[in-house]
């Protein structure tokens, strides 16, 4: 037989190939090669694997994908062993392949090159100790002290993520908090740093609101705090703080220019903008991160500074307000998870990567991230720490038949500067037709013959202020696509009322929803509907 190959066996590397004195010279000055008289076969230990990798593949071995797979330590002490750290464990033993396929299966764990052991989240400890006790490796007993406080704490974490309401009291807040609110702040405030991805319209900006008045009335220094949200609910977040929290003083950013010199106890900043601030925002207790999916891409700018803003918060709150469950896209929640400083308890960027978004590496050599995996396994960690979630079914008996949110949106530099110049453009015409009439009838502008056919006219006025309307749904336009997408990215249906034709066009377009408008035929009106029910 001519044929060459190199397999793992029995924990070590086997060379069989038919003699040849130039291969035999060659496989001799392999560290700690030696001939098997028995099996007639050369092993080499697995720390030789990369000069056994090169032999076989110079010399036309046949190569067994698991030892391509293998990137075995070259060890300077002996296997075998757990430890641990404040955050990590690292289990340490000798190449076995039925050990390797075990350990993987282990929450988060990853091979950590510089240690030579593989390393999981101490969050993972159950698992740990149930692989090590598996193959009776020793578990160390302060492992066994923080699994069992772990299990504990986990467990009441869990339930509270599921609670439907809480026995607390919120001082400073106008208004009453619904039952399942209450409990979103019990959860936020045990947590510090947390999650609150309740559905669309279930309260999230109140609740932040809450959580952080309610860590300031039990002794958890939570001000002044940042507020960080898309640039079109900047002056949102200033009328729900005027509503429900009205004592405490808000300043906003809205631009690159200006930045408040006052003393203020909330700064509300849009994402556009917190990257040109980061280095000013100091000295701040608590962080809110509103529309938190914003923050998914880690080498984004604005990722990078909030990022950067989160770790000088300290031990204070720093909260993620989102919509999107993590079942629909589990890589957007890794760049979250490392801003509330929880990703390590996950394995880690990529130990998160690898275990919940089913990474692999495509035939160009790219990493494709936008799997999913181990999914019930994520939200159970989530909840167990982090992640507070209701859907409406599930609190549908605490809300109102209808509940009304205003949104205040902002305009652009530029819809501002566009709609400026048409008001003054309108009022001025405004006020010379005053002028023309009062002239016509020999009256002052102020007579009440001059109100009279100013009104008697509104029609042609109308036409004028229309154009206002129109200019404003334009500067609207960006927000409320934003809006829309976010809850129907949540899985949420969405129906859409507006005045002008050309606004009903464009978003109908942008979405491929249905619309029914003036000027529609009976029969695509009827079909329409018939498709919508």
């Amino acid at each position: 037989m001519n044929q060459k190959y190199l397999w793992l066996g029995d924990g070590e590397l086997v060379l069989d190939f038919p003699y040849n004195q130039s291969d035999v010279e060659a496989v001799k000055t392999i560290q700690g090669a030696r001939w098997d008289k028995l099996g007639k076969v050369w092993r080499l230990p697995a720390t030789s694997i990369r000069a056994a990798r090169e032999f076989a593949s110079n010399r036309g071995f046949k190569i067994d994908p698991a030892v391509m797979r293998f990137d075995a330590p070259n060890r300077l002490h002996d296997p075998g062993g757990i430890t641990c750290t404040d955050s990590w464990v690292y289990i340490d033993f000798g190449w076995d392949e039925v050990k390797v396929r075990q350990v993987k299966k282990i929450p988060g764990v990853t091979w950590n090159a510089k240690t030579k052991a593989w390393k999981a989240p101490k969050t993972s400890a159950m698992e740990v100790i149930g692989f090590a006790e598996s193959f009776k490796m020793r578990v160390p007993d302060d492992l066994r002290e923080y699994a069992e406080s772990k299990k504990l704490s986990s467990k009441t974490m869990t339930e509270a993520s599921r609670a439907e309401s809480a026995d607390i009291n919120v001082d400073g807040i106008v208004g009453k908090l619904l039952p399942y609110q209450l409990a979103g702040v019990s959860y936020a405030f045990n947590a510090r740093r947390c999650f609150i991805a309740d559905d669309m319209g279930l309260g999230k900006t109140l609740q932040a609101i809450a959580t952080l008045e309610y860590a300031e009335q039990n002794g958890s220094s939570a001000f002044p705090a940042i507020v960080v949200c898309p640039p079109n609910l900047v002056l949102n977040w200033k009328a729900e703080y005027s509503k429900w929290a009205p004592h405490r003083s808000v300043a906003v950013i809205t631009d690159r220019k200006n930045f408040p010199e006052e003393k203020h106890d909330v700064l509300v900043i849009g994402y556009s903008n917190v990257h040109h601030w980061y280095k000013a925002l100091t000295g701040y207790q608590s962080l809110v991160c509103d529309e938190s999916h914003y923050l998914k891409t880690k080498e984004a700018q604005r990722t990078r500074a909030v990022t950067k803003i989160a770790k000088r918060i300290g031990q204070g709150i720093v909260l993620c307000l989102t919509g999107t469950p993590v079942t629909n896209r589990p890589m957007e929640y890794a760049s979250q998870l490392g801003i509330i400083g929880r990703l390590d308890e996950f394995g880690g960027e990529w130990g998160f990567y690898r275990r919940y978004c089913a990474a692999f590496k495509d035939k160009f050599g790219h990493w494709i991230l936008s799997g999913a995996s181990n999914l019930e396994e994520l939200n159970d960690r989530l909840r167990s720490s982090c992640y507070i979630r209701r859907t409406k079914d599930q609190v549908l008996t605490e809300l109102p038949d209808v509940v009304h949110d205003m949104y205040h949106v902002g305009m652009s530099e530029k819809h501002a500067k566009e709609y400026a110049k048409a008001e003054d453009d309108i009022v001025e015409y405004l006020v010379e037709r005053a002028k023309q009439i009062a002239e016509e009838l020999g009256k002052s502008p102020r007579s009440a013959a001059v109100v009279a056919k100013m009104k008697a006219e509104s029609h042609l006025h109308l036409v004028k202020i229309s154009v206002l309307r129109r200019l404003a749904a334009k500067a609207k336009m960006e927000a409320i696509k934003e809006w829309v997408q976010a809850n129907v990215d949540a899985g949420q249906k969405v129906v859409i009322a507006a005045h002008h034709r050309d606004v009903v066009d464009e978003l109908a377009s942008h979405f491929g929803g249905l619309k029914i408008q003036g000027g529609m035929k009976v029969e695509e009106v009827e079909e329409t509907k018939k498709k919508f029910q």
